[in-house]
């Protein structure tokens, strides 16, 4: 199966094991990153995409990434498998 390059629920690059989530048996997530996925649940269950775009942009833009930039990395949210 496909190891995704970044996280299906909000674009975090998943360059490393350790940046990946983990299903319920503990296994590594092929889909999602650490901080949107544990245990094979969501951790942020009922957030709605326009949330999720505004909580990366300004994680963003906390981590120094210019404004106009972090607005980019935001644009494709919708097209990841999440949210379809």
């Amino acid at each position: 199966m496909k190891k995704f390059n970044k996280c299906q629920s909000c674009a975090m690059p998943l360059k490393k094991a350790e940046d990946r989530g983990t299903e319920k048996n503990s296994e590594e997530s092929i889909m999602y990153c650490k901080h949107c996925y544990q245990q094979g649940e969501f951790t942020q269950k009922d957030i709605t995409i326009d949330e999720m775009k505004l909580f990366v942009k300004n994680k963003c833009i906390e981590m120094g990434v210019p404004a106009f930039l972090s607005g980019m990395f935001v644009r494709n949210i919708h097209k990841l498998e999440r949210w379809k």
